[in-house]
Parts: C-alpha cells; sequence; structure tokens
C-alpha cells in the first residue's frame, strides 16, 4: 500500500502545492527513492477536520506509516531512508557538511541592519564555496548521485528565495 502525505496547499489554490520547503523536501524524497505515494494537499487556512483528528498540532508535513501519523521533515526523511533503503541517500562523510553553512548565514544576513557587519560576504563565500564544489565534483554533492545533502540544500534556497526581500536579490544575481 501507498504512504499517504500531507503538504501544504498554494494559498488561494487549494489543488497546487504550496511553497513549504519542508513539504518539498519530503516529497523530493519520496520521488528520489521512488516510493508510491497518496498526496493529500492541506488547505492551511481551512484544515479539514480529519486533518486535525490524525494529526491535532495541524502542522505539515505528516506521513503515515503503518496507521501512525509521523510529523517532522527530519523525521520523516529519515524514517523514508531507514524503511527504504535503496536508492540510499545517506551521504559519504566527506560531503555530509557541503553547503551547511549556507542557511545559518543566510540568516545572519537578513536580520543583519548593518551592511558593513560582514554577514552579507559570508553568505557570498558560502554560494561561492558550494558553487566551487559542484564545479569540481558536481553536478550533485555527491558527484553524479544525488543525495540527502543536495535535497536539504534545495529545502534551504526555496527558504532563501521565499524570504529575500526583493531589494536584495540583487547581490545573486551579479556575476
Amino acid at each position: 500500500m501507498a504512504v499517504e502525505v500531507c503538504v501544504k496547499a498554494a494559498v488561494g489554490a487549494p489543488d497546487i502545492l504550496g511553497d513549504c520547503p519542508f513539504s518539498q523536501r519530503v516529497l523530493l524524497t519520496l520521488e528520489e527513492k521512488k516510493v508510491a505515494y497518496k498526496l493529500h494537499l492541506i488547505n492551511i487556512d481551512q484544515k479539514p477536520q480529519w486533518f486535525l483528528e490524525v494529526n491535532p498540532e495541524g502542522k505539515v508535513p505528516v506521513i503515515k506509516f503503518d496507521d501512525k501519523w509521523i510529523a517532522d521533515s527530519d523525521v520523516i526523511v529519515g524514517l523514508l531512508e531507514e524503511k527504504y533503503p535503496n536508492p540510499s541517500l545517506s551521504p559519504p562523510p566527506e560531503v555530509s557538511s557541503v553547503g551547511s553553512k549556507i542557511f545559518p548565514s543566510f540568516v545572519k544576513f537578513l536580520k543583519s541592519k548593518d551592511p558593513t557587519d560582514g554577514s552579507e560576504q559570508a553568505l557570498l563565500d558560502e554560494l561561492k564555496a558550494l558553487d566551487e564544489h559542484l564545479k569540481a565534483k558536481g553536478p550533485y554533492v555527491n558527484g553524479e548521485n544525488i543525495c540527502a545533502v543536495d535535497l536539504s540544500l534545495a529545502q534551504s534556497f526555496t527558504i532563501l528565495m521565499l524570504l529575500l526581500p526583493i531589494s536584495r536579490i540583487g547581490l545573486f544575481l551579479k556575476p
């Protein structure tokens, strides 16, 4: 039987996948592992009663394994790796931390009120390091094989694009 997964629907478009990067990471993992699943798009503003009954906190994503609903994208991705080990998305140790400072650097940059505090340069340095890694060893973090680090980076870049003020987007468009 296919697993069931509840993810955020788009605001104002309940039949379209929403912009929740945590939901998207779970769906990417399911797709990469070729796990059949039944998708439930949840309107966050009007959560269905059945959803609240199985998931009282009302958070997404959640997935149903063996008649039990489980929340938290990190937990879900870990369970998917355990339950469906092939193909493995576990990164080898030498690439497990590639790009891991991008999101914290981004948060510091976003919160910064001082354009001279170095947060912008720190973020640019982290992005450049990832770019150089991918150019040398890519196309994925783990070479020819996609891994959980790639999916996590996709999640981080989704958040980055959702939160980055339009006035600061030009920063990333420079050659």
